[in-house]
């Protein structure tokens, strides 16, 4: 198999940040707005659990969750799970990631060491506040901008929390856009591009748009706001790094894939778990001479490494679960899930224009045990809900899904 037939991938990860989200701030992201005009776009993609550590090890692995037993946050991955990466490293692909991984555990500050093989050059950081000793942001920061530095970690970080104190967060923000963390992220994927290429590459970039900044979210819940700002520098990057592929003659031998490893926090208080906004995430591919598409089928991030494998013209593992998105027709269904410690066990499937919720830690009796919602009676992902007892009859009442308790 010759050069030519294994394009470049550039896989973009952003942490937190749902579809809607994108949407409602497409007209102030001009390099997404960019890509969207140019891409296939998937609207309604969801994530398999609105933790992160569960959710990057189905992006990354194409399986669900009860095959790679990565139940919830702090849970490696089994080391006989095979990552997308480590596949496209034995079939001749030149691997590098910059910025954010989370594949196995990180709390209490220490460090995530990606597992041998999987790839040949790393730039890790967790995110900007967390405060490995590895963390080569940090180690960055510190060596360019030692005052700014001093400013933000004043004192050494305490090694039985992962939470950062308010200040640590308010310090970072006021940072210059280009000390911050999606900056670095893009300088040295930018550094990765001008690299002489001898073999086709897969780059992975690890966005930090969370309002937690790579601290551990507060107690209670798996998931996070995103932050703006950060969401902006990450644009801004994207549309550098864009720049330079054009600039290097890349832009027609590489596919870029724009996701998110699973949604944020919506802004009414009292939605569910695994409310949309939760659980669904933008995804855009571009492909090098494929036209531009809008697909609104539901489809899930396991679905993302087979889809890769097809775009690298390798065959996909055997244990992948997931459906590539270049072949017709799309799932149609997705199955997402939280298994948060400090919660009960929760079940959302979407199918169609249906969305189920169980709750496992209620009684079949409890009319809160099963939730459905019709999606589209309202685009807004606030549409009727019906609920369902024990015996099957159905309760209908006006609240939307963001109103359910």
């Amino acid at each position: 198999m010759t050069r030519a037939d294994r394009p470049n991938i550039l896989l973009v990860v952003l942490d937190s940040l749902s579809s809607a989200a994108c949407r409602d701030h497409l007209d102030q992201l001009p390099a997404f707005h960019r890509l969207q005009q140019e891409s296939l776009c998937f609207s309604n993609c969801y994530c398999p659990s609105p933790a992160s550590g569960p959710a990057r090890a189905s992006l990354l692995t194409g399986l669900d969750m009860a095959a790679h037993g990565v139940w919830t946050d702090g849970v490696p991955l089994p080391v006989h799970e095979t990552t997308l990466q480590e596949r496209c490293v034995t079939q001749g692909y030149h691997a590098w990631l910059v910025g954010r991984r989370h594949l196995s555990g990180v709390s209490n500050w220490t460090t995530e060491h990606p597992r041998a093989g999987e790839f040949h050059q790393v730039q890790w950081a967790h995110g900007p506040l967390h405060r490995s000793r590895q963390n080569a942001y940090l180690a960055w920061l510190q060596d360019t901008a030692p005052a700014a530095y001093d400013s933000i970690f004043a004192h050494q970080a305490d090694p039985d929390s992962d939470t950062a104190p308010s200040a640590q967060h308010a310090a970072l923000t006021a940072l210059p856009d280009v000390l911050s963390f999606n900056h670095w992220v893009g300088a040295g994927i930018c550094a990765q591009l001008q690299q002489p290429l001898d073999q086709p590459f897969l780059g992975i970039a690890g966005f930090v748009v969370g309002a937690t900044m790579g601290a551990a979210p507060r107690p209670g819940t798996s998931a996070e706001a995103h932050c703006p700002r950060a969401l902006h520098q990450a644009d801004t990057t994207l549309g550098s790094i864009l720049d330079m592929l054009a600039a290097r003659n890349l832009a027609e031998t590489t596919a870029v894939i724009v996701t998110a490893a699973r949604g944020c926090i919506p802004e009414a208080p009292d939605a569910p778990d695994l409310h949309d906004s939760t659980i669904t995430v933008p995804l855009m591919i571009r492909l090098p001479g494929q036209p531009p598409r809008a697909e609104a089928a539901p489809v899930s991030t396991i679905d993302i490494a087979p889809t890769l494998c097809q775009i690298a013209n390798i065959p996909p593992a055997s244990r992948m679960q997931g459906h590539s998105l270049l072949s017709a027709p799309p799932r149609g269904w997705a199955l997402a899930r939280l298994r948060h410690p400090a919660q009960p066990h929760r079940t959302a499937l979407r199918s169609g224009d249906w969305k189920l919720h169980m709750s496992h830690g209620s009684a079949p009796s409890d009319p809160s045990h099963y939730r459905l919602y019709d999606l589209a009676s309202d685009p807004g992902d606030f549409g009727l809900h019906q609920f369902f007892d024990h015996a099957g009859k159905v309760l209908v009442e006006p609240f939307g899904e963001h109103r359910a308790q």
